[in-house]
């Protein structure tokens, strides 16, 4: 059933569900509803060898359909926690294919005008952005081309609570200019008193381009002129995502979301979190 292709086991619970079967959502399924019997056991074993060696494993075994080769890698988050791990299976003859592009992550949500990104070493070549630059939630949901999936996000964070978990996708323009479809998965935590968000992200490695992906972004900059729409934080006055790309006229740590925004008019919309609003700066 799940032979031949890469799933994504989320490891951050004490009971490992998967999450993604290659570029397929499975929302939280149990491993038991995936693998029976023998195999079951041997991707139990191979998962927590991973959890508790961080590192790449596989094993041989023999099943009544013949001997399967098991490949295991961990996703690894900040602090080197496996946050998942990835799990292919095959015939013993056969080498895996590449596992799909996929990176741990955390938000420190103590602050909750400004969710912090919690620094971790490949986050910015994954999202596309340059090596020495560590991305804040501001730059990462600025760099997404549906509103509908930033308000998601944005809902995300307003009602955060530990124990609660999620998925979702995103579509994004990469600084770097090429486009990417994001799937991610959470779940809410506590750390020393303080509300994180864990997380995944795995790229879709299979997804292509349709003309009318970003045709709505691409419209919502041409039209706004010297105008640039934002969604903001209410009681912080922090940006929290740039609809069409900040002024040049702000400085950086207004535009990344390490400072308040001037004030400006205030625009509660519907689909939004009661935290966040629109306004418009020039």
């Amino acid at each position: 059933m799940a032979d031949k292709e890469w799933l994504v086991v989320d490891t951050l619970s004490n009971s490992p569900t998967v999450v993604a079967a290659g570029s397929r959502a499975r929302k939280w399924r149990p491993l038991g509803n995936v693998f029976r019997g023998s195999q079951l056991t041997m991707v139990e074993k191979l998962v927590g060898v991973v959890v508790d060696n961080l590192k790449d494993s596989q094993s041989l075994v023999d099943l009544t359909h013949g001997t399967k080769l098991a490949y295991a890698r961990p996703i690894l988050g900040p602090g080197r926690q496996v946050h998942a791990v990835m799990v292919w299976l095959g015939t013993k003859d056969e080498n895996p294919p590449a596992p799909p592009k996929a990176i741990g992550w955390t938000w420190d949500l103590a602050d909750p005008g400004r969710p912090r990104t919690v620094p971790h070493p490949g986050t910015a070549e994954f999202y596309g952005f340059p090596g020495d630059f560590d991305p804040t939630v501001t730059d990462l949901l600025s760099t997404l081309a549906d509103i509908s999936e930033i308000a998601q996000v944005l809902h995300v964070l307003a009602d955060a609570q530990e124990g609660r978990a999620g998925t979702g996708e995103w579509l994004m323009r990469r600084p770097n200019g090429l486009p990417a479809k994001i799937r991610y998965a959470f779940r809410g935590a506590r750390s020393d008193g303080r509300l994180q968000l864990h997380g995944i992200s795995q790229e879709i490695s299979d997804y292509v381009v349709d003309r009318g992906d970003f045709i709505a972004a691409d419209v919502l900059r041409n039209v706004v002129g010297k105008r640039h729409p934002a969604f903001v934080h209410v009681d912080s006055g922090h940006v929290q995502s740039w609809l069409s790309g900040p002024p040049e006229s702000l400085p950086d740590a207004v535009v990344r979301g390490f400072a308040p925004a001037p004030t400006r008019e205030r625009i509660a919309l519907p689909g939004l979190p009661k935290t966040t609003v629109l306004s418009v700066f020039s």
